[in-house]
């Protein structure tokens, strides 16, 4: 209901099998799908044949990984940024 106001980079994982009734995949599907047209940084993961625990090692392995490089790209390289920008500031204070 309130995707377009979602500006936070988001990952999204979820198994295809998950039949949990208040986590169906379709609802992953739907939301990735909204912000996703509304340009926000979204990424969904479907991992097949996992429930709504995900048991098989290559699905852990992948959603390790998915995680690793989402960090990397949202977090880590952000931090870079703003110390960019801090730098840049007190240069310019300092002159």
């Amino acid at each position: 209901m309130h995707a377009d106001k979602m500006k936070t980079p988001l990952l999204l994982i979820h198994g295809v099998a998950d039949n949990n009734s208040g986590t169906y995949p379709l609802q992953s599907e739907r939301y990735f799908n909204a912000l996703k047209g509304l340009g926000a940084p979204v990424r969904l993961v479907m991992l097949p044949k996992e429930s709504h625990g995900y048991r098989a090692k290559e699905s852990i392995m992948h959603m390790l990984w998915e995680q690793d490089q989402w960090l990397d790209k949202h977090v880590k390289n952000k931090m870079k940024e703003e110390k960019k920008i801090e730098n840049k500031k007190s240069k310019v204070k300092g002159k």
